[in-house]
């Protein structure tokens, strides 16, 4: 009987030991996954929110006053998807670096205390013009952080 436990326990042994590493393995890999979807889900969410945002500038800086040719359910549709977008921004920002990356943060940061011009001193196409300037700045600053945070992590 010990002969047989002899030869037989170093195998359930080495089977146990086996599964309890290929499981931690699995886990860790699974988690790593879902960790790099959800940064991936994070940055996309902030270049399309910073697309939206230098669209509507564009739009209003070339405006003039003079109306940009859309209807009011197009200029509505634009200013919507501006505040959804510039809420989202401040949001992310305002959260930190939970999910993105440090450099990031930091673009982020330096785009929500950029310098503002006045309303009341500036007519509005020079503001919309300041305001798509930073928003293109960052948005290629962060497709570039993007591009190295998530290859850097890529499961």
């Amino acid at each position: 009987m010990s002969e047989f436990l002899l030869k037989v326990l170093p195998g359930i042994f080495t089977a146990i030991f086996a599964s309890y590493l290929a499981a931690k393995w699995s886990l860790r890999k699974f988690y790593s996954e879902k960790w790099w979807e959800r940064k991936d889900h994070a940055y996309v969410e902030i270049i399309d929110a910073l697309y939206d945002l230098i669209q509507y500038c564009e739009i209003k800086q070339d405006d003039y006053g003079q109306g940009a040719g859309y209807s009011k359910e197009k200029e509505t549709e634009f200013r919507q998807r501006y505040n959804q977008a510039y809420w989202k921004i401040k949001k992310v920002t305002d959260i930190g670096a939970f999910v993105v990356s440090p450099q990031a943060e930091t673009i982020l940061k330096e785009l929500r205390d950029r310098p503002r011009l006045e309303w009341n001193e500036n007519p509005p196409w020079e503001i919309y013009e300041q305001d798509y300037k930073y928003y293109r700045d960052a948005l290629n600053k962060i497709v570039q952080v993007a591009k190295d945070d998530l290859n850097a992590n890529k499961v």
